[in-house]
């Protein structure tokens, strides 16, 4: 059968003798090519060489091989170089050439890198030797005598490298900001450098320039504001936070809280930039420990910088309950924490270059918020009404009628009549006191009043109601009284033209006539008052004619007196 002529024989197969028994035989079809190969003809008769092929092949595959461990050696050399060999272990292992199979690599261990020290503020600041850092101030005094600037900028890297190795994990400023009191964050990080270190650096800090100071404390002020805004919760998985999550700026939080407690004079004068150039809310903690440092050198400052920056934001329009605390907790934890030491000082600097350390806006703000409406009365105002005596002092102590008091009650006289015109007892109250004041330390309120009368009719009436019902009381503020006579003669007859003109509403009649009655009430007390001390300087004279007519009498008793008059022993001597 052609079948079997072909090599088939029952279910099996013959191929050149070979008997498979129907099992197929696996080849090569790669080495069976290159057998082929070996015996085919060129076109000009000539065999081709497989060895050639092969040589070329592998010869490729050689230079391929070459020329990736040029590469590898080459990063090697590279990381060796710049001490970071490990970095390229990765690249090694996708160099490497694959195991054959059955053969077990054996895997070499990972080399572990050493963990860096923890190091905190306290062993920092500790590292730092006095005699190297007075040879290193001493260096930069006399290497940059005309550059305080530079000088400053020198400092400040010092001590950036005296604090390199503290981290955040270490010092994490926005934390202790959130969870310490106010009070004990004020001492941090200070307190962990060592006192000779503290006054040497304030001694060296302190004579250097005004401006100098002023512009370096700027600087740094930024520098941290910035530092802790990267640090904040908001940034963590920005590219900033990522390359500063583990730097501090406590070296130049040092230096700040140094330069301000020694020379605050110079934190002062940058009160308003600070106010102009930091606005963010979550800048306001560290502008506050700032202001602390400056309350620790001097308290004066300190109570400027609340009521300059801190009270505005407290009481302004868009305040904020956490704003409200926070100027809150200044003023009562680092301002009046020892009212008794701290009053006598504060009424001391109340004037300063013909700045007033309250002024009457201020003092307006505070009353506004210490006597609310009772549907809007808070827990804050409740503190607020605890330090508006002491605030009030401030704003009015000086010498009566004095240059320090007369320009205040000119400037706060309007701001009265504004919180009479509101409908609150407790501001009405306290307003009016104001308005009292302000017409006893200077006549030209008197006119203020006159002008601003007609056109605050409610207002002005219940001071005169005031005037009416506390006679007593007011009166001795205000003696002379000549000036008030005049003033509300004067009120009188603009009541007078007010009422005979044509066009006038209801409300506004109303409002005329009950200032007239307060008028003409208080004039009557005027003009009985002079009566009153006539009668009495006549029978006082009286008095002292009859005893003199007594002493002088020949008679021992002239009147046939009991003798109670003991002086009658003494008619004798005339």
């Amino acid at each position: 059968m052609e079948g079997e002529s072909n090599g088939s024989v029952a279910n099996g197969s013959t191929t050149g003798g070979y008997v498979d028994n129907g099992w197929q035989k696996v080849t090569n079809v790669k080495k069976q090519k290159r057998q082929e190969n070996k015996g085919k003809v060129g076109k000009d008769g000539e065999k081709v060489a497989a060895k050639s092929t092969d040589s070329k092949l592998f010869q490729a595959l050689e230079h391929e091989s070459e020329d990736r461990r040029a590469r590898r050696d080459a990063r090697i050399a590279a990381a060796l170089a710049a001490g970071q060999s490990g970095d390229d272990d990765s690249d090694e292992e996708k160099d490497a050439p694959v195991p054959a199979e059955g053969v077990v690599e054996e895997k070499k261990p990972k080399v572990k890198k050493p963990k860096k020290p923890k190091v905190t503020v306290a062993e920092a600041a500790a590292a730092i030797d006095p005699s190297d850092l007075a040879t290193f101030l001493s260096d930069i005094a006399e290497s940059f005598a005309s550059a305080p600037d530079v000088q400053l900028l020198r400092c400040a890297d010092f001590f950036g490298r005296a604090f390199s190795a503290v981290t955040t994990a270490q010092f994490g400023w926005n934390k202790i900001l959130r969870e310490t009191p106010l009070a004990k964050t004020i001492e941090i990080p200070l307190c962990y450098v060592p006192e000779t270190v503290n006054k040497m650096l304030a001694d060296w800090l302190s004579q250097r320039p005004a401006d100098a100071l002023s512009k370096f404390v700027l600087w740094i002020l930024k520098e941290v504001l910035d530092d802790a805004h990267a640090h904040t919760g908001s940034h963590k998985n920005s590219k900033v936070s990522a390359s500063s999550s583990q730097k501090t700026k406590v070296g130049l939080l040092i230096l700040l809280a140094v330069i301000v407690r020694r020379r605050p004079d110079v934190l002062q004068q940058q009160a308003q930039t600070i106010r102009n150039q930091f606005q963010g809310q979550d800048q306001l903690p560290t502008l506050v420990w700032v202001y602390g440092q400056a309350a620790h050198g001097d308290l004066v400052v300190g109570m400027h910088m609340w009521v300059q920056n801190l009270l505005p934001l407290a009481v302004g329009k868009s305040s904020t309950p956490a704003l409200r605390d926070t100027a809150l907790q200044f003023v009562e934890s680092v301002i009046f924490a020892n009212l008794k030491k701290a009053r006598p000082i504060l009424l001391n600097g109340v004037s300063r270059k013909g700045e007033r350390l309250v002024p009457a806006a201020s003092l307006d703000s505070v009353m506004r918020a210490s006597f609310p409406a009772e549907s809007a009365r808070t827990k804050a105002a409740d503190r607020f009404q605890a330090v508006y005596p002491l605030i009030k002092e401030l704003a009015l102590a000086g010498i009566q009628n004095s240059k320090t008091t007369r320009p205040v009650a000119q400037q706060l006289l309007p701001l009265s009549v504004a919180s009479l015109s509101q409908d609150v007892e407790a501001l009405s109250q306290e307003a009016c006191s104001n308005f009292i004041w302000c017409l006893s330390q200077n006549t030209d309120c008197y006119q203020q009043w006159e002008k601003l009368h007609l056109e605050n009719l409610k207002a002005s009436n219940r001071v005169l109601g005031h005037m009416r019902q506390e006679w007593k009381e007011v009166s001795p503020r205000l003696s002379p009284l000549n000036t008030l006579k005049k003033t509300l003669q004067a009120l009188r007859l603009k009541h007078k033209h007010a009422l005979e003109a044509p066009q006038k509403n209801h409300d506004s009649e109303v409002q005329l006539k009950i200032a007239d009655g307060h008028c003409k009430a208080l004039l009557s007390k005027l003009s009985a008052f002079p009566s009153c001390i006539s009668a009495t300087l006549t029978l006082g004279a009286a008095v002292g004619m009859g005893y003199g007519f007594y002493l002088l009498s020949p008679d021992v008793n002239p009147w046939k007196w009991d003798g109670w008059l003991l002086l009658s022993k003494t008619h004798s001597l005339f």
